[in-house]
């Protein structure tokens, strides 16, 4: 592909293929995208883009049912509007990145015998569509190249389940990890390298909206002070129950050992001076892109299972896994890798390992390319 159209029609979170896109197209590609990461990029290097609007009609219940019945309609509608842009810009290909362009884009463009490529990211392991739909979507999937982030789970769940696909690992572009340590980090350091730290800081990347998560992180803490005095949590995010969390940490009795930063960037300046990460969220884009992030400086994570992250988190190599997001198995894992230092030491440089291996930007462009090939 010379000039292919890059599609996300739905907005959905593209974290994970800023890194890969900016390498691969090089301005040389199309994009046809809601606002987002993408859409953000191609406007700074002022790339050619089309704007698609995203309309709340899409998360309405019967916008899917109602996708199905005008469906043939769809189809001729996208291939006079790709015949024109094939004919206007040049389009030898199509990179479908939603479940939304892969429904509506796939069809029309095999018309036009131009290439189709799906990218399958974390967030389509989470998309359920009405049969008809799924239906159509496999016949699909089976015409097209499949390249996909998510690993092949045979739990009948998958809308490709049983189709051949392409896996990519996800990658981590390193210029993007801030190399400078700011004056607290230096200090940090400093300090670290004549007696131990005084306090074991545990993080967290929480949004404040979601009372549920940041509830299992304060109990968890409550049980962990038991048994290290020293412990303190910071929890790294904002959102409308920031002030209802910070009450309710008070009335555990926590105030002084929880602290709300707000968000802040770059998060891996502030993974350095963390002792460990607790991670409850390891479904979306942004979720496996921020555990790259603590996995490159080295940060020991502790996250519960999830049969989509087994590629990178490896149970007691590059993270510790706990069967379920519960206070008390978060907490007996933050005890663990405080009291055993080789544990800590051991989920340290195998993340580093796997970033250097198999996490790298260059590596995940190589494979990109040659299954384009």
């Amino acid at each position: 592909m010379k000039q292919p159209l890059i599609a996300s029609l739905v907005q959905i979170d593209q974290t994970l293929t800023v890194g890969l896109f900016s390498r691969w197209c090089n301005g040389r590609a199309v994009l046809w995208s809601t606002a987002g990461q993408l859409s953000d990029l191609w406007f700074r290097q002022s790339w050619p883009q089309i704007s698609f609007p995203a309309r709340a009609i899409i998360a309405r219940p019967f916008f899917r049912l109602g996708l199905f019945l005008f469906l043939p309609g769809l189809y001729l509608l996208f291939w006079r509007r790709l015949a024109t842009l094939v004919k206007q810009r040049q389009i030898d290909g199509l990179i479908c990145l939603s479940w939304l362009d892969k429904i509506v884009l796939t069809q029309p463009a095999l018309w036009l015998k131009l290439p189709v490529v799906w990218l399958r990211l974390p967030e389509e392991s989470e998309v359920k569509l009405i049969a008809p739909l799924n239906a159509v979507y496999r016949h699909q999937a089976a015409r097209v190249k499949l390249i996909s982030y998510i690993p092949q789970v045979d739990d009948g769940q998958q809308l490709t389940g049983g189709i051949s696909e392409q896996r990519l690992l996800p990658a981590l572009d390193q210029a993007s990890v801030s190399q400078q340590a700011d004056l607290f980090d230096s200090l940090a350091d400093g300090q670290r390298e004549q007696v131990e730290s005084k306090y074991f800081v545990v993080g967290a990347v929480v949004d404040l909206d979601n009372n549920q998560a940041v509830e299992i992180l304060l109990r968890s803490l409550k049980i962990v002070l038991s048994v290290i005095p020293s412990v303190q949590l910071v929890i790294i995010g904002d959102g409308p129950q920031r002030k209802e969390l910070q009450w309710l940490a008070k009335q555990l009795d926590l105030a002084n050992l929880v602290w709300f930063v707000g968000r802040q960037e770059p998060l891996d300046k502030w993974f350095r001076s963390l002792d460990a990460l607790i991670e409850l969220s390891t479904t979306t884009s942004r979720d496996w892109y921020r555990l790259l992030q603590a996995m490159a400086v080295g940060l020991p994570i502790i996250a519960p299972k999830n049969r989509l992250t087994t590629d990178f988190l490896l149970p007691g190599q590059t993270a510790m896994i706990v069967e379920k997001p519960e206070p008390e198995m978060i907490a007996q894992a933050v005890i663990q890798l405080q009291q055993d230092k080789m544990l800590a030491g051991r989920l340290s440089w195998h993340s580093r390992q796997w970033i250097a291996e198999f996490g790298n930007l260059e590596r995940q462009l190589i494979e990109f390319t040659n299954y384009l090939a």
